[in-house]
Formats: structure tokens, C-alpha cells, sequence
């Protein structure tokens, strides 16, 4: 009996690790929207992110009442090397998330989705603009909106403008 539970292991393992391997599902990166284009053309090459990742419940501050910040992201640069952390919140009762500016440039977003799990996000950041990443399922964009001018997760999930033209 235990020779054939070890039989039928055996063969489920190469199974499982291949689709381990898969390759990452690739997405169109994520550039600032139409409203986020500066008046007045910007000098200094710095740009601006916002990402709204999952959010955590805090602990209770009393009388039941609860706050919901963003969960905590990490910014990779093109090469994957780490730029920096963002803890996406200044407290317990911080539901905004945290602006990062950033010299303008290509960057990967590593946070939590409310729905997918924990996602890689390219991102491109402009000068003087603000790039904008959704992942609590709460942004719904307007529905006149050609869907190729929008980002989606696999599972259909709008997470921001698309920076392809």
C-alpha cells in the first residue's frame, strides 16, 4: 500500500514542477493616464507613483473600529535590481497610499493584487506626470475607454492606463 502511494507521488512530482516553471504571464506596462499630462513642461526628469495595492486590515484602534491601509510594495528597476521598499501607508489609519517620486524611467512594481495574489507590474514613470497602478479592486474606469488603452491582470482586472501607445 505504501509502495504505491509512493508510486503515484513519484509521478505527480515532475507534474507539479513543470508547472512551476512556467514562464510569468507578461503585461503591457502601466504609464500615466491622459489627466496626469503636465501644463507646464517639467525640468528636473523626476515623475510620480502611486500604487493603490491590497489592502490589510489593522488592528482594532477601539470601539470596533478598524482601518484598511495599503499592503507594502517593493519598485525593481528594468534589470530587476531592488530600488526601494514603500510601506504604502504612514500608520495603522493611513487608507491612502503613499506618492513615490522617481527619476523618470522604467521600474517593476511588486505588490499584492486583491484578487491575484502578489503581481510584477511594469511601470513607466514621466517627468512631472503620475503613474498610477490599481490593485484593490476598487478603480473602475470609465467604460467609454477602448480596453486597448488600458492594463488588465489575467483575470480581467483593469490596473491602470497602458503606456503602449
Amino acid at each position: 500500500m505504501k509502495s504505491t502511494i509512493l508510486i503515484y507521488c513519484g509521478a505527480a512530482l515532475p507534474l507539479i514542477l513543470v508547472g512551476c516553471a512556467s514562464a510569468p504571464i507578461a503585461l503591457s506596462p502601466v504609464g500615466p493616464g491622459p489627466a496626469s499630462r503636465p501644463a507646464v513642461a517639467q525640468t528636473d526628469a523626476r515623475g510620480y507613483l502611486e500604487v493603490f495595492s491590497a489592502r490589510e486590515k489593522s488592528t482594532e484602534i477601539g470601539f470596533n473600529t478598524y482601518f484598511y491601509p495599503h499592503s507594502g510594495y517593493d519598485i525593481n528597476d528594468a534589470s530587476g535590481k531592488s530600488v526601494r521598499f514603500v510601506p504604502n501607508h504612514l500608520s495603522d489609519m493611513d487608507e491612502s497610499p503613499d506618492r513615490v517620486t522617481l527619476p523618470a524611467g522604467t521600474y517593476n512594481i511588486v505588490a499584492r493584487s486583491t484578487w491575484s495574489g502578489q503581481v510584477t507590474v511594469p511601470v513607466i514613470v514621466e517627468d512631472g506626470n503620475i503613474t498610477v497602478v490599481h490593485l484593490d479592486n476598487e478603480w473602475f474606469p470609465p467604460s467609454n475607454i477602448p480596453s486597448q488603452e488600458l492594463t488588465y491582470l489575467p483575470n480581467k482586472e483593469a490596473v491602470g492606463w497602458s503606456a503602449q501607445p
